[in-house]
């Protein structure tokens, strides 16, 4: 393991400890415009992307215990909001594509299909000011950032599905 990733492991390990599993509430402002990164198969995604849509978008690694541990709630809640706007962004610390792919074959029973992007410079944590794994950030359909969370998380779990299902834009009227 590279020093600055045991470093950032026992911190997360230290701070998931330390931080209750619940979505932190934000009062609602404008996130970072710089989240443009490539995914695995090298097609640029942008926030800008998902506007109208509740985004989550989660910053991990593969070497860290908690991001690996949600990862499949995080593609059953997936699942469950299919036809919703709705998507996963999950935006993988400077890895490289071999190592995330190996990961992604190793997560058992869950597939995972959701949207992976590579921060393969570290300037969008950075920029995030990320620096506890798993991290994630929830987007409204406005564009707005209304919620947070340190640490892993049942993603799936009837809370955070009720958090993010209050954001959803109402279906248009026949």
């Amino acid at each position: 393991m590279k020093p600055l990733a045991a470093l950032l492991l026992g911190l997360t390990l230290a701070l998931n400890a330390a931080h209750a599993k619940e979505l932190k509430p934000l009062a609602p402002r404008v996130p970072f415009s710089s989240l443009a990164l490539p995914d695995l198969n090298g097609k640029a995604h942008s926030l800008a992307d998902y506007k109208g849509k509740v985004v989550l978008v989660n910053f991990w690694a593969t070497w860290c215990p908690p991001c690996r541990a949600e990862m499949p709630s995080m593609q059953r809640l997936k699942e469950r909001m299919a036809g919703k706007p709705f998507v996963i962004l999950a935006v993988d610390m400077a890895e490289s594509e071999a190592e995330v792919r190996s990961f992604l074959k190793e997560i058992k029973p869950a597939k995972i299909d959701f949207t992976i992007l590579m921060d393969k410079s570290g300037k969008t944590i950075k920029e995030w000011k990320v620096s506890v794994f798993p991290t994630t950030f929830i987007i409204d359909a406005e564009g707005l950032l209304r919620y947070s969370l340190l640490g892993g998380a049942e993603w799936d779990e009837y809370d955070a599905v009720q958090k993010i299902e209050a954001l959803l834009p109402p279906a248009p009227s026949p």
